[in-house]
């Protein structure tokens, strides 16, 4: 992943760009963490925009914990995933890491 003035390069089929959590509409992120497991792997990115450029996100712990615990909840079985912080001239992003899965399919249920 590249950063070129405060722009992520690029969105394709192994990344994805959140400006924030829905917490709202948790399907709609989960079924990407489900995909990515079901393929090759892939990354979500939390305080980004559609254009990839890096916008921040306020809360990164809180709503990291809240991703956590969804995928924990409501996805079968469990993907392997890392949450990683990342800090880029004063903007806190997310870094959701879904590794490629082998106990695939991977589903969402509520």
């Amino acid at each position: 992943m590249q950063i070129h003035n405060n722009t992520l390069i690029a969105e394709c089929s192994s990344y994805d760009f959140k400006e924030m959590l829905e917490r709202n509409k948790v399907k709609s992120w989960l079924k990407s963490v489900s995909a990515f497991a079901n393929t090759d792997g892939g990354s979500l990115f939390y305080g980004v925009n559609d254009d990839g450029v890096i916008v921040g996100w306020d809360n990164p712990q809180a709503d990291a914990d809240f991703i956590s615990e969804m995928i924990k909840a409501r996805l079968d079985p469990v993907p392997e995933v890392q949450l990683i912080p990342i800090e880029h001239e004063g903007l806190n992003l997310l870094e959701v890491r879904v590794k490629a899965g082998t106990l695939t399919p991977y589903y969402y249920y509520q």
